[in-house]
């Protein structure tokens, strides 16, 4: 009787094992806070430039392609918003300071403006693509499959308000 009692005692103390996870099963799908805010920084910028350049005197058509530039950049800041809250990273609402375009608004054309936008916007393009190739993030892929055809579209917008004359 003694011998049964330990027995049962000695397999009621064995361990249990968990069942193992998938091997493929992607675990960190957690949004980088350099990334998010590399996006936002990014952003911020071009929103700066097009609304520095929209003080200038240019032609009806190119304002209208700044502000459609401002306010796509505007629904995507919103989506960035969006996933550094769900991810709990805080993002500066200041990140490019514009004090420089200030200073020079008198002096500059409104061809640099839109070549310093094309520069920039094909840099935020590389950014996009570069995250939408390497991110698992659901969110963040939405955001970059979002943005890359409207980046496309306005970059394509600027050069030809670069090729018509100011």
């Amino acid at each position: 009787m003694l011998f049964l009692s330990c027995c049962i005692f000695v397999a009621s103390c064995e361990k249990k094992t968990k069942p193992e996870k998938e091997i493929n099963t992607p675990t960190n799908t957690k949004v980088s806070e350099f990334v998010l805010t590399e996006i936002a920084e990014s952003n911020l910028k071009i929103v700066a430039i097009a609304q520095k350049a929209q003080e200038s005197k240019m032609e009806n058509s190119t304002r209208i392609v700044l502000q459609k530039i401002e306010k796509d950049h505007t629904v995507l800041k919103n989506k960035i918003r969006k996933i550094a809250k769900d991810n709990y990273i805080i993002i500066p609402n200041t990140l490019y300071d514009t004090s420089i375009l200030k200073n020079f608004i008198s002096e500059v054309s409104i061809n640099l403006y839109l070549q310093k936008l094309h520069n920039s916007m094909l840099a935020e393009l590389a950014l996009y693509k570069k995250t939408a190739a390497s991110t698992i993030n659901k969110d963040l892929l939405d955001l970059a499959k979002t943005a890359i055809p409207s980046i496309e579209k306005n970059i394509a917008s600027i050069q030809e308000q670069q090729k018509s004359p100011q």
